[in-house]
């Protein structure tokens, strides 16, 4: 009997700022190299980008962007914007042009080069699919892989409001629409509230109404970024359907005797307060992560920890800036079971 799932590799990353990752031979990838995002990253069948493809939406950072992206060693790569990537919310980019502080200063040339920019960036994303890369409006997306899989995404690059950015919207008033049962992976530029959202004020970020969504919708992977300093992978086992209520929410969604931490930096970044044996410990598995430029994770069927779909859900934040616009957090390198081409939806 034919198989009906193809184990799959999925490297994802996020927030990269229109910053390239690191050349081969650069001071940088001395012995202990100093961080993970370094040229080549791994190989993979899917590479993930999770939005802030750049930091002031100029078109340089989008060309530097998408040429890294392009250059990625997977066949597909899916791509979607975050708030930083102002020239992509086409309705936003205008109305700042018209009614932003920058309003009164573009007029004549300026204005006219400020309006033609997002015909540039999108000249720039048309260019890029001749390399497999694709970029995903808000909703679902199917795709069929080189490997024989097929893969239901959802997608998008909304966040709620703050400080004026786009694609955001006021807090708890926007519907993620993402189809309950049979999708994979939920790609959104923003977390979840509570779920890898922890600002360093205390704040969580994260959106109600994406967990809800994301809990009704069980998906195998929830893949976000937005949030730098919580960085990390956690696998969430959900209650029983019929055990959670109609207000949806972390504290009522989550068994959490059955849910855990697999990574944070907390785990990699040593405390005032570790003995010296438990920093060097997370010396060393930074060190690790950094050599292999990835945080790999096996939740196929064939790994030590198989993901049981419709019951749990691997979140990761693939934040790759740190607070300082640093690029010091690590890649997610990822093996899940997808099921093939023309199976049974």
């Amino acid at each position: 009997m034919a198989a009906s799932n193809i184990k799959t590799r999925i490297l994802v990353i996020s927030d990269t700022h229109g910053k390239k990752p690191l050349e081969t031979g650069s001071d940088e990838t001395t012995n202990p190299p100093t961080q993970a995002y370094r040229y080549p990253l791994p190989k993979a069948d899917i590479a993930i980008h999770c939005g802030d493809l750049t930091l002031g939406s100029n078109v340089e950072e989008f060309e530097a962007t998408f040429s890294m992206i392009r250059a990625l060693d997977a066949p597909l790569k899916l791509v979607i914007a975050g708030n930083h990537d102002l020239a992509l919310d086409r309705a936003f980019w205008e109305d700042h042009a018209l009614h932003g502080f920058q309003a009164k200063y573009l007029t004549g040339k300026k204005r006219e080069l400020y309006m033609k920019r997002p015909d540039q960036v999108a000249a720039i994303i048309e260019a890029a699919r001749q390399d497999g890369v694709r970029y995903l409006e808000e909703g679902t997306h199917e795709v069929e892989l080189q490997n024989g899989a097929r893969l239901r995404v959802y997608a998008s690059p909304m966040t709620p409001e703050f400080g004026g950015w786009a694609f955001q919207y006021p807090y708890g008033q926007h519907d993620y629409d993402i189809p309950v049962g049979g999708i994979d992976i939920a790609i959104t530029h923003g977390p979840p509230k509570k779920v890898m959202d922890e600002c360093r004020s205390g704040d969580n970020a994260g959106c109600p109404q994406l967990f809800s969504a994301v809990a009704k919708a069980r998906p195998k992977i929830h893949c976000f970024g937005h949030i730098h300093e919580a960085w990390g992978a956690e696998l969430v086992t959900w209650r029983r359907p019929l055990d959670m209520p109609m207000n949806i929410h972390f504290n009522n969604a989550v068994d959490w005797r059955q849910s855990r931490v697999l990574h944070n930096l907390n785990r990699l970044v040593p405390g005032e307060r570790d003995s010296k044996e438990e920093a060097e410990k997370k010396m060393e598995r930074r060190r690790k992560m950094y050599e292999e430029k990835c945080a790999p994770l096996d939740i196929s069927s064939s790994g030590p920890s198989p993901l049981r779909f419709g019951e749990q859900t691997l979140f990761l934040n693939a934040a790759i800036m740190d607070i300082h616009y640093h690029p010091t957090n690590v890649p997610w390198l990822v093996d899940v079971d997808l099921p093939v081409s023309g199976a049974s939806k």
